[in-house]
């Protein structure tokens, strides 16, 4: 048991930083204008920090800057005045996503403590194991591990470790979703997520929610998980005000705080009570067991967060008729949302009136209100209440300040950038005489000796268990060996599939085997020799799933042995450009030919696989459900083969045709794919992904 587990709460806003350290948080994480997971939130400036991160040490609760967003191929020279700023401001820790950001802490601001954020999607102890060897202290586990998988990480690592216990729960695996991106260039990666799968979908005749998910609540759970090697509990809700801030800590507060036995028991029960104030989706154990995963999905209900207050019923100038569910009055924070499930922007009741147009004090549960409301919410739409009147900011802001009446001394320019962008820039090589490369990945073994006769220099084969396993069986002459590669799966559960992947990579390294692609930071530790039998080294490449896109990121996988880098699927043409300038001696890797999933989820909804589904807008999407998890994919792949001579003369030599993947039971044309290639023509229906897109 650790003795010392903080409770770490979220903060949007200076109210909800004010709530969690009032009500008993030890610790808060909090975002930046920039560089946030949580763009949307509020935030805050540098200026603030200097005060609040003072007001909070003062108190002896720490503060964690979220710096959780993928950083573009431009932004290095801000990032790098963001983490001097922060260095200057005694901030506790930084969680991070991003490569980029590991490599330039540890060699230019090695005070930084580092927290491996969720989005690096470490499920297993291999993962973590292998973030704490990159410079992590601490990793933040994904969000979709069950109880036992827990306990086993627990028992198989040393890194200090922080879980999910109340909040809400994305869809897909944290750090694995395009689904925004792809849509509207709005990258979950980057903070920016548009919540598709909060819509509400249809199938035929059959509509619902189908991917929108209720909230997690471990409360129960917290007993069990006390006695664990745990260091940290962690409440989701940058976007919650205030008033919910306030309960959830103080709920979590009383059960941490209470000794086991009856006491706990009772914590257990009074937190309960306290939780069910806090406007929230319905409240489920998430994924910590078997049987509760199946309760995540809830087709029939929507997926805001908050209280079913009331439904508009007409528009009449500038208010809404409103039929309440429940009370209302002045100060209540209102978020609409349309019949089709999206969520918009949440807004305060400054007047309640009664139907004949006269202001009242409150608005009774069962009758009818006018409300003033912003211009275009159609009627029909229900209006979810999320959050109370609250202290004023003014006021909050005069209390901090009276406390710290002259904020944190910081420099906001990093001094010699120009040293950090000739430390990134590799040595400098003629590109117009380097030899082109084609990397081929298929899905299957049947395709193994076409790909083999084709002009690909390398062929990765998708490294499933079936896949392995026939392989295993297959001969082959050196030149062939020397060819074949192996692409590792982005999800290795720790209780089913670690130990065979470890054994497997074992067995085909001993075997001569020398090429790999990792597709999660944990692949890393089970490369961890570097070597084969006959002590070559291996030939890693750093997979499309590692989300790299600037040249800080490159350095910092090269720096981990990998040879060639797969940039990622979000990225930008101007992102491109940008590179090609500056990280073109790591070999990046352009991926001209894609089909992935836009979501990869531990939860399968109850959709067919043979048909469809359609977003309110008739975008299409398609299911496949594979080795016990759901796939859902766009209805078109990714093609930039008419890009490639645009891309040739920016320098790249290096370019993969990913023909392993796709909707339905079909894979793509091995030799359709390299006549585009060869041809510059994307044919059939594709798309370019972000690639006009602006970072």
């Amino acid at each position: 048991m650790n003795s010392k587990q903080e409770l770490l709460a979220p903060a949007g806003n200076v109210e909800s930083f004010f709530a969690a350290v009032e009500n008993g948080a030890d610790s808060v994480y909090l975002g930046l204008k920039k560089f946030s997971a949580r763009a949307t939130a509020a935030n805050f400036t540098l200026e603030e920090l200097s005060t609040l991160i003072p007001f909070a040490h003062k108190r002896n609760v720490r503060v964690y800057a979220a710096l959780n967003s993928l950083i573009a191929a431009g932004e290095i020279r801000e990032i790098l005045d963001f983490l001097y700023a922060l260095t200057g401001l005694g901030v506790d820790a930084l969680i991070v996503q991003d490569a980029g950001i590991f490599f330039l802490a540890r060699r230019y601001f090695p005070g930084l403590k580092l927290h491996a954020s969720t989005l690096m999607t470490a499920h297993n102890s291999a993962g973590v194991n292998a973030l704490r060897k990159m410079g992590a202290e601490r990793v933040v586990l994904a969000r979709e591990l069950r109880m036992q998988e827990i306990e086993k990480v627990c028992a198989n690592t040393e890194a200090d470790l922080e879980i999910f216990i109340h909040g809400a729960l994305c869809f897909s695996y944290s750090g694995l979703c395009l689904a925004s991106s792809f849509r509207g260039g709005r990258s979950g990666l980057r903070g920016e997520c548009v919540q598709p799968c909060r819509l509400r979908y249809s199938q035929g005749k059959k509509e619902g929610f189908f991917l929108s998910c209720n909230d997690l609540c471990a409360l129960p759970f917290i007993p069990r998980l006390k006695q664990l090697r745990i260091s940290c509990f962690k409440i989701e809700g940058r976007m919650k005000p205030a008033a919910y801030i306030a309960q959830v800590v103080k709920a979590y507060r009383g059960v941490l705080d209470a000794e086991p036995g009856e006491e706990e028991l009772a914590a257990v029960k009074r937190a309960g009570e306290l939780l069910g104030e806090a406007p929230s989706r319905r409240l489920t154990s998430g994924h910590l067991t078997v049987d509760g995963a199946s309760a995540v999905l809830t087709p029939h209900r929507s997926g805001s967060s908050g209280i079913w207050a009331g439904t508009v019923k007409s528009i009449q100038g500038d208010r809404a008729l409103v039929a309440l569910r429940h009370s209302l009055v002045r100060g209540d924070r209102l978020r609409p949302e349309s019949t089709g499930g999206k969520e918009e922007s949440a807004f305060s009741v400054s007047d309640v009136f009664n139907p004949e147009g006269e202001a009242i004090a409150r608005g009774e549960a069962g009758s009818r209100v006018l409300l003033v409301c912003p211009r275009g919410i159609p009627s029909g739409a229900k209006l979810i209440k999320v959050g109370e009147k609250s202290e004023s900011q003014a006021s909050i802001w005069k209390k901090i300040r009276h406390a710290i009446p002259s904020g944190a001394r910081y420099k906001s320019k990093f001094p010699g950038p120009e040293k950090v962008a000739d430390d990134l820039r590799p040595g400098v090589r003629d590109e117009s005489k380097a030899r082109e490369n084609v990397i081929l990945k298929i899905g299957s073994p049947n395709e193994l000796v076409k790909a083999l006769q084709s002009s690909a220099g390398m062929v990765l084969v998708s490294a499933s268990r079936s896949n392995l396993e026939r392989i295993a069986k297959q001969r082959f002459s050196p030149l062939q060996m020397g060819k074949i590669g192996f692409s590792l799966p982005p999800l290795l559960s720790e209780d089913k599939d670690l130990e065979y992947y470890r054994a497997a990579v074992k067995w085909f390294m001993a075997k001569g085997f020398r090429l790999w692609e990792v597709n999660n930071w944990g692949h890393f530790d089970l490369l961890k020799r570097g070597k084969d039998t006959g002590g070559k080294s291996l030939r890693i490449i750093a997979g499309a799933r590692l989300n790299l896109r600037n040249s800080a990121a490159l350095a910092q996988v090269h720096e981990m042995g990998c040879g060639w880098s797969v940039l990622s699927l979000e990225i930008t043409g101007e992102e491109m450009q940008l590179l090609s300038h500056e990280a073109l001696g790591w070999n990046p890797v352009i991926t001209l030919y894609s089909w992935p999933p836009l979501f990869i989820s531990r939860l399968i909804p109850n959709l067919a696989e043979e048909k469809p589904f359609l977003t309110p807008r008739n975008e299409l999407y398609h299911l496949k459900k594979q080795a016990g998890n759901g796939f859902i994919y766009a209805d078109r792949p990714i093609n930039l083969c008419e890009r490639l001579p645009q891309l040739r003369s920016l320098g790249f030599r290096n370019f993969l045709l990913d023909v392993s993947d796709g909707p339905g039971k079909t894979v793509p044309d091995q030799d359709r794919i390299l006549s585009s290639l060869a041809s510059f023509h994307s044919s059939g229906l594709s798309c370019a992904f972000n690639f006009e897109r602006r970072p």
